[in-house]
């Protein structure tokens, strides 16, 4: 055995306790903010709770582009009422889950033991939304009945529940299910939805000459869209009182554009005070006050970063994602956590930390942010088109699809690119299973059963 010494080059990142300390805070919501921001308070002598008539501003704000919208869910998620704070969470905690309501109002539906134990399993395996995502064939396979059986509960008794677009199987099916086809403008959105859901981001008036209405019709349908939920399962209740704060705001100014807003929170505004400075202190109680002086430095400039980043990043949303604003999911456009980045000078983990967890108020409802973020696939001319309006195009394929004769994997691929879109058939397999839709084999199987059963 030898014993040497070596010299040896690395390199390796070390977090400060400044750095340490503004990651953390990028990362919380508001909610989750306000707690942390009360442990400092109580254990930091530096800091405190600024007075009400001192507090300059409640928010960062920036006016952007075009928007339209509804005030429906400023009234359901409004300001903390600063006289009883906790007054909302009282309320919420009241209501019942969503399978709780759901059950109860199946068990008063006039319906057979067989269609009561189909529909609570349909009900249980909602998702957090309040669709049902799950492939009907195995869904069905699994309960040791017929598809038919579980679609037909499906349709004649989950989705008749309350609120409306409960047991929707996609996003469209969701906001369909929300429309009374009695109502002119209710069915002129369906038409949108169904027939026109990828030219929602024209020009109105354009589209009002295809659709052959007025372009205040259009407008009247739009108006009825953004009113509708994208989310059912989200305001009925849940297994967990949830209590949302939106980190930021898209909110209609007079200019007829977008004001972006990072709302700064109504409980906690915080300030440093300068009360030990002319007392005179021992060596190590003066040690003492410089670290909380340094670490109450190091949290103001961290809340000021967050809400600087927290605006930057809802004005490129808002430049980027003007027609999703305007129209609603069905318009989004492909977009990526790195474009975002790139666009406001950070790096891509950093609008992860930024986005996870968090939601931001649109004219559609409150949403989560991660809900702006969609990959796309090339089309033909060199644009992109978001994976979202691709699913769609697919479902409507196969829903389209003519009796009898179901549409390959193959053919919607070749009929995708005959539109431009460049998608390959083990793409198409992939999403048309993420959506719970079964091969066209299996759709021929269904409906050669469904056929023999009717000539029975």
């Amino acid at each position: 055995m030898k014993l040497s010494l070596k010299n040896r080059l690395s390199q390796k990142l070390t977090l400060t306790p400044q750095m340490a300390m503004s990651l953390k805070v990028l990362t919380m919501n508001r909610i989750e903010l306000d707690r942390y921001l009360e442990e400092c308070v109580e254990s930091n002598p530096l800091l405190e709770i600024e007075p009400a008539e001192q507090i300059e501003g409640q928010q960062l704000q920036k006016s952007i582009v075009e928007q339209s919208g509804d005030d429906r869910w400023e009234q359901m998620y409004r300001p903390l009422d600063e006289t009883d704070p906790f007054d909302r969470f009282a309320h919420v905690a009241e209501r019942p889950s969503l399978y709780e309501s759901l059950i109860r109002q199946l068990d008063q539906q006039p319906m057979s033991e067989q269609d009561r134990r189909i529909a609570h399993a349909i009900v249980d395996a909602l998702d957090e939304d309040g669709l049902f995502r799950a492939d009907i064939i195995a869904f069905a396979k699994e309960l040791q009945i017929h598809p038919s059986d579980a679609e037909r509960v499906l349709l004649n008794h989950v989705q008749q529940l309350e609120p409306p677009g409960i047991g929707a199987r996609n996003l469209t099916e969701c906001l369909l299910l929300q429309l009374d086809p009695r109502e002119p403008t209710d069915r002129l959105a369906s038409t949108l939805l169904v027939h026109f859901r990828d030219r929602l981001d024209m020009d109105r008036a354009k589209l009002a000459r295809e659709v052959g209405v007025s372009i205040q019709q259009i407008e009247a349908a739009f108006e009825r869209m953004r009113r509708l939920d994208p989310f059912p399962g989200h305001d009925a209740g849940g297994q967990e009182p949830i209590y949302i704060e939106p980190e930021i705001v898209f909110q209609r100014n007079d200019e007829n554009g977008f004001d972006v807003i990072v709302p700064r929170s109504a409980r906690y505004r915080l300030r440093i005070h300068d009360r030990w400075s002319e007392n005179a202190l021992s060596n190590e109680d003066r040690a003492y006050v410089e670290r909380a002086l340094r670490e109450a430095r190091w949290l103001m400039q961290s809340l000021s970063q967050r809400r600087e980043t927290l605006l930057k990043l809802g004005i490129s949303l808002a430049r980027r994602q003007r027609r999703m604003l305007e129209a609603g999911f069905l318009a989004i456009q492909p977009l990526t956590m790195r474009e975002v980045a790139e666009d406001i000078g950070v790096h891509e983990s950093t609008i992860s930390r930024v986005v996870q967890g968090k939601y931001a108020g649109t004219p559609f409802g409150i949403i989560p942010l991660k809900s702006f973020f969609s990959a796309g696939l090339q089309t033909r001319d060199g644009h992109a088109i978001s994976t979202s309006q691709v699913l769609q195009r697919i479902r409507s394929l196969i829903e389209t699809e003519p009796p009898g004769r179901p549409i390959s994997d193959q053919k919607i691929a070749e009929r995708l690119r005959m539109e431009g879109i460049e998608i390959a058939r083990r793409t198409v397999a992939k999403y048309r299973e993420q959506m719970g839709l079964p091969s066209s084999s299996q759709r021929r199987r269904k409906r050669a059963c469904s056929s023999s059963q009717t000539r029975r």
